[in-house]
């Protein structure tokens, strides 16, 4: 998550949507003042590369965190800001976003298969609908798709007048071991589960299985 009050933008980081790299990226155009959340230490080190760090998101009682929802944001940041800055988000299609949760959360599947992943309910982890919304409404600028990743972030930088020069690191991107289609993953049982689950965010962007 940044709270950039150089450029005057709030990214809420969704899960398994390319938020890690999209946050390594967009923290180098960060100034001193602008609040980045930590993220996973194999990610600090591409970003320490670049020469940034975590940076103010311990303030006094204040603790923003990497999927911080829009409530608690606006909660920490007050009116002013959160109404005055441009704020954004990316979803992706949940079946597609389920089956990368269950390869970044096993890694092995001999410990446990999809099927068992499934059953336990992992998949609710994957939800994000809370993140970017307030009374089941979208609270944010842009929704972008993780589909149209770089043609959604380049309108977004454009928006904000951020030299954005297209580069994304690929962060946490080599788990999944299946690169098959996600629908050959899933049974109709499945498919209906994940449906059901996720129907606002599937209304919202008008995802199809």
């Amino acid at each position: 998550m940044i709270i950039s009050h150089k450029y005057k933008f709030i990214f809420l980081k969704t899960k398994k949507t390319a938020g890690t790299s999209i946050e390594i990226s967009l923290s180098r155009y960060c100034g001193d003042s602008d609040i980045i959340t930590p993220i996973m230490s194999e990610d600090e080190k591409i970003r320490a590369e670049l020469g940034k760090y975590p940076q103010n998101h311990q303030i006094g009682q204040i603790n923003f965190y990497n999927h911080d929802s829009a409530n608690k944001i606006k909660s920490l940041i007050g009116e002013d800001i959160w109404n005055s800055y441009y704020k954004f988000c990316f979803d992706r299609n949940p079946w597609d976003k389920v089956i990368s949760l269950y390869y970044f959360l096993v890694r092995d599947p001999k410990k446990e298969s999809f099927d068992e992943f499934l059953e336990r309910e992992g998949y609710k982890l994957a939800y994000n609908f809370p993140i970017y919304t307030l009374n089941n409404n979208s609270v944010v600028d842009y929704l972008g798709k993780y589909e149209n990743l770089e043609s959604d972030l380049k309108l977004i930088c454009d928006k904000i007048s951020l030299p954005f020069d297209g580069w994304l690191p690929r962060a946490k991107g080599n788990f999944r071991q299946n690169r098959q289609h996600y629908s050959t993953q899933y049974n109709n049982h499945q498919r209906e589960t994940i449906r059901n689950y996720f129907k606002k965010e599937i209304d919202l962007f008008n995802y199809k299985f």
